[in-house]
């Protein structure tokens, strides 16, 4: 039996890349939405289609799966009135615009595979969440909710659809993890406010493992945590970070700080979800690391 033929929107981020290498690894053909396909860079030995409109991905193109990871960079930046359209835009129009894509194909994509966070949560303070926790009232919230809610006309039109309600993604190749680790390293690493706030986190393997998971179970669809089985507090994970890299964790940064430097963006930072990824668990899919402490010697060992 071939393997899905899957286009990739988002394909030149963190998660897109990683997934990209992995599937054509294991056989599959990809293709990748990109603005800017002259700007895309193929590792050695890739074989990935590019396109740069969707109008442009040709009817005879098996296309069978879509993976949808596109969106602006929601942490580092103010929430001003501007870059919540963005935000917005970005995710939720794309969104829309592939879906009406996808129905008016001859041959209808029988799975949608699309973003989320666990930012559909809110601030959750220590109660654990799964994926029958109600959504959260603030703007990250309400984004992934409405981000979400753009796969609906897919899930009416037939399409399988399951959105990733993903954590913090844990890389050496971008995210979060290498500006964290460039401050450890210098002896400038802080947990942040007070530390008790939760992270739900992943490791880009288990990550990848978790959405290859979910495009071949042809019984998988609707909402999945993509967190490891053991969120940690701020502070746990500082200083896990600083054992990784044997650095010392000495400073704190204020929340007031934080607020008067990233605005409402900074509850990001400040406010967490203990979410875990019951439906994954049920389903037998198996974490190769559930520990944070084991994830980062893996990621930065001999480093």
């Amino acid at each position: 039996m071939a393997l899905p033929f899957v286009l990739i929107t988002g394909g030149s981020g963190l998660i897109g890349r990683a997934l990209t290498s992995s599937l054509l690894s294991e056989g599959y053909r990809v293709a990748v939405l990109t603005r800017r396909p002259d700007r895309y860079r193929r590792r050695p030995g890739e074989n990935v289609e590019l396109y740069s409109q969707l109008g442009n991905i040709p009817e005879e193109v098996p296309i069978s799966v879509v993976v949808n990871l596109a969106g602006a960079r929601i942490v580092g930046a103010r929430w001003s009135e501007g870059r919540k359209r963005i935000l917005r835009e970005s995710r939720i129009a794309l969104t829309e615009s592939l879906v009406e894509w996808m129905l008016g194909r001859t041959h209808l994509p029988s799975a949608l595979i699309s973003g989320s966070a666990v930012g559909y949560y809110g601030d959750t303070g220590d109660a654990v969440v799964d994926e029958e926790t109600r959504c959260g009232e603030d703007f990250g919230a309400v984004l992934c909710r409405d981000w979400e809610a753009a796969t609906e006309p897919a899930v009416i039109g037939g399409v399988r659809v399951v959105c990733l309600r993903t954590g913090l993604v844990l890389s050496r190749e971008g995210g979060m993890l290498p500006p964290m680790s460039n401050s450890f390293r210098l002896g400038l690493g802080a947990q942040l406010g007070n530390g008790r706030q939760w992270m739900s986190w992943i490791h880009i393997d288990d990550h990848i493992g978790a959405v290859r998971h979910l495009i071949s179970s042809q019984e998988s669809a609707g909402a999945y945590n993509l967190t490891a089985p053991a969120p940690v507090t701020n502070r746990d994970f500082s200083d896990s970070l600083a054992r990784a890299l044997r650095r010392p964790r000495i400073f704190t940064a204020p929340s007031s700080v934080l607020r008067i430097l990233l605005g409402e963006s900074a509850e990001l930072l400040l406010g967490g979800q203990r979410a875990l990824p019951s439906r994954l668990q049920r389903e037998g899919f198996a974490f190769h690391y559930s520990n944070i402490s084991v994830a980062l010697q893996n990621l930065f060992a001999g480093r």
